[in-house]
């Protein structure tokens, strides 16, 4: 009966066949971790692309500003952005990487107030 029994869970689904091999077991594992880290690499390249674009975005509004005050935060944006154009090249996707993100979206959003203002 026992000779039975496992093919009908095997063929059900409801008992995996790589239980009875281990090294069948691991193999999934593995090829999941090795997909999960293509797919980190390819999206963090991705990313970098695009900041390096958006860098580029950001040299064009320096050469557009008159107020030093936003011309000074633009600049430290962009050194910022290369910093993490190369983190993420790297594949450097952690708190860092997202602190310096942070801090360029905060020095902007200054950028942004000080032109408001319109002072020179």
């Amino acid at each position: 009966m026992k000779q039975t029994i496992l093919p009908t869970l095997i063929g059900l689904g409801l008992f995996s066949s790589a239980y009875a091999d281990p090294e069948k077991a691991t193999k999934p594992a593995e090829n999941a971790k090795v997909e999960a880290l293509k797919n980190h690499a390819e999206k963090s390249d991705d990313l970098a692309d695009k900041q390096d674009s958006l860098s580029a975005d950001v040299q064009e509004l320096i050469d557009e500003q008159t107020n030093a005050k936003v011309i000074e935060l633009l600049t430290a944006v962009e050194m910022l952005m290369a910093e993490t154009t190369e983190r993420l090249e790297d594949q450097e996707t952690g708190g860092e990487t997202i602190a310096i993100e942070t801090e360029i979206v905060e020095k902007i959003y200054e950028a942004a107030k000080q032109k408001a203002k319109g002072s020179p």
